[in-house]
């Protein structure tokens, strides 16, 4: 649908127009035993609809109706929404003149936003129409775009304020309405999926949504930021954000870059996650020496597992903010603690809500992330139907049920799924198993049997499948993907998970992973710019373990990279960070999610994929 738009409901302007509407109409002369009305201008505003009401009871229909519909604009404007629905209720329609029988449907979706019923009010509206007055198209654009907003669909509700401009009145009401958005944008929640979403959309509503991504991203530098806008000017040259909004844009986005002077980093130093910890911790400093290692960072040791006192060491410091701690049931612990209102970001999940007063965000590498963004990135590609094979373990069911749940949540079939043992170098039966191979023997057994000989015979797997998602480090892909091959489904696209890259490129030991699509971090597969130049530097610095943890180097680099956004109470606007693991936003729950890229296997190396 092409129409809608945020807005202040029922302004009372609008309400004041729809009076005037209606009281162009004749009135009729009240009955002779009734007493004459007080002068209009005699009563207050809710007197006078209630007068109206009282006429439209002894009027007839078509007058009831009108009189009906002028005290429901009145009620609207002054906030008593029952007794609006009340004098709805005996609007006709067919019973107003044909200037005005959109009004009440208007009024009725007007009524259901402002009581917070957005679905309700977008299948009340009608479609903006020739037949109607461009006033009250401008209305129905708005209330569409309020809609829009409620639900959430914000690329649909900024193209609503864009078609609205086409039934304003002048440059003054053109201006307010562009000065709507920009504030609506400013304020909603951004999320990656959204700006997909907005490719099929015009380049006015394209380039609005683009300026706020400007606006609320957190840029490395000054240059960053200045070079970012103007390619957006580029881009979308002629775009009316360019006057004043985009000046804005850059000043918002200028704001968003003042880290915390005083952080806790809670990781384990010592213990059997001593180098996973040490990982996160270097790519955490690497950031904060590029940013200029302002402020000061202590860092906590939680390798012994007694976290109560380190946190109380810590808050004695007077933090700005407590990062960490690393494992999942440290984070459990901590989100039952209070931490004296300093904020908290826990670099895992944890499997409970914090308790009240503590300000916690939570950024993960979780398998849950990447499983849905593999079932996001298979549908958009239309492969809707799935085979799967994981591994009997906690993070295989998890990915199962994430891809799982997703792609059936957009429509798509999980149509088969086994799980293998991950010691196992065999990976025939569940892949036969998995493919219908021991059943099409079995039907030729059958066949056999019947006719009293052996025809010739090759196993067929099943055919409604379109493509594998494969949960598997990359030492047991490298078994799968040829016994797959082997078994006849050398032509189906697999999409698998980030493990089966292990972050050392080698084209000859990943031959047999060549054509498998998977999730892959810029710090992983960027060649040239900002964060390749940071991974180099690490690289040299701590050679051995950044070959083996890349990833976690950049989860603590990125960690670093949102204090500024969090330290700016950017939780609910949730700010967009182009950073080493992907582009970085904060949910309204405090969970911090991480859009990765896409990389294909191409003689052997990883190489990044075009967007489908």
């Amino acid at each position: 649908m092409n129409q809608r738009a945020p807005y202040p409901i029922v302004p009372a302007a609008l309400a004041c127009g729809l009076l005037a509407a209606c009281s162009s109409m004749p009135t009729p002369a009240p009955a002779p035993s009734a007493p004459a009305p007080l002068a209009v201008e005699e009563r207050s505003p809710l007197e006078q609809a209630d007068a109206l009401m009282q006429q439209a009871s002894g009027a007839g229909p078509a007058d009831s109706s009108r009189l009906r519909l002028q005290a429901a604009a009145l009620y609207v404007e002054l906030g008593e929404t029952q007794a609006a629905v009340r004098a709805l209720r005996g609007v006709q329609p067919e019973q107003l003149p044909a200037e005005q029988r959109v009004l009440p449907a208007i009024l009725r979706a007007e009524l259901a936003l402002a009581q917070g019923h957005p679905l309700p009010a977008l299948n009340i509206l009608p479609a903006p129409s020739a037949d109607f007055s461009n006033a009250q198209n401008a209305r129905i654009q708005a209330a569409y775009a309020e809609g829009l907003f409620q639900i959430g669909d914000l690329p649909y509700a900024v193209e609503a304020l864009v078609l609205r401009e086409a039934f304003l009145p002048n440059a003054e009401a053109i201006q307010e309405n562009q000065q709507q958005l920009w504030t609506r944008l400013l304020d909603a929640p951004l999320a990656p999926s959204m700006f997909e979403r907005a490719e099929a959309l015009d380049a006015t509503t394209r380039g609005w949504l683009e300026l706020a991504r400007l606006a609320r991203s957190v840029w490395v530098d000054d240059a960053a930021r200045q070079t970012a806008a103007a390619g957006w000017r580029e881009q979308y040259f002629g775009h009316p954000g360019a006057e004043g909004f985009l000046a804005d844009a850059i000043g918002q986005a200028a704001q968003a870059v003042t880290p915390p002077t005083r952080v806790a980093l809670l990781l384990p130093q010592t213990g059997p996650y001593a180098a996973p910890g040490q990982a996160v911790r270097d790519g955490f400093m690497a950031a904060w020496m590029q940013a200029g290692g302002v402020g000061e960072i202590q860092v906590y040791d939680t390798g012994q597992g007694e976290l109560f006192g380190t946190v109380q060491a810590a808050l004695a410091q007077s933090p700005d903010i407590i990062v960490g701690p690393l494992r999942r049931e440290l984070v459990d612990e901590l989100s039952r603690m209070p931490t004296d209102g300093v904020p908290v970001l826990a670099l895992n999940q944890a499997s409970q809500q914090a308790m009240s007063g503590t300000r916690m965000y939570q950024f993960a590498l979780s398998p849950e992330e990447e499983a849905r963004q593999i079932a996001d990135r298979a549908y958009d590609m239309g492969l809707h139907r799935v085979i799967a094979l994981v591994p009997e373990s906690d993070w295989g069911a998890r990915s199962m049920l994430a891809m799982a749940e997703r792609l059936q949540a957009r429509g798509g079939r999980v149509l088969a799924s086994r799980t293998y043992d991950p010691t196992a170098r065999d990976f025939s039966g569940p892949i036969r198993d998995v493919l219908q191979l021991d059943a099409s023997r079995d039907r030729h057994r059958e066949v056999t049997r019947a006719l009293g000989t052996r025809p010739h015979f090759q196993p067929r797997r099943r055919n409604d499948v379109d493509f594998v998602f494969l949960a598997a480090p990359a030492s047991t892909a490298r078994q799968i993907k040829p016994q797959l091959r082997f078994h006849f489904a050398s032509d189906l696209p697999v999409i698998a998970t980030s493990r089966v890259f292990d972050g050392a490129a080698d084209a000859r030991r990943d031959a047999d992973l060549e054509d498998i699509l998977y999730p892959e971090m810029p710090w992983v597969l960027d060649e040239t710019g900002p964060i390749a130049q940071v991974r180099e530097d690490v690289s040299r610095l701590w050679p051995a373990t950044h070959a083996r943890f890349p990833r976690l180097y950049a989860f603590g680099f990125d960690a670093y990279r949102l204090l500024p956004v969090l330290a700016n109470d950017g939780i609910a606007s949730g700010p967009l960070i182009e950073s080493a693991t992907g582009e970085l936003y904060v949910r309204p729950d405090g969970t911090v999610g991480h859009r990765m890229r896409w990389a294909r296997f191409d003689g052997g190396v990883p190489t990044p994929a075009e967007q489908p």
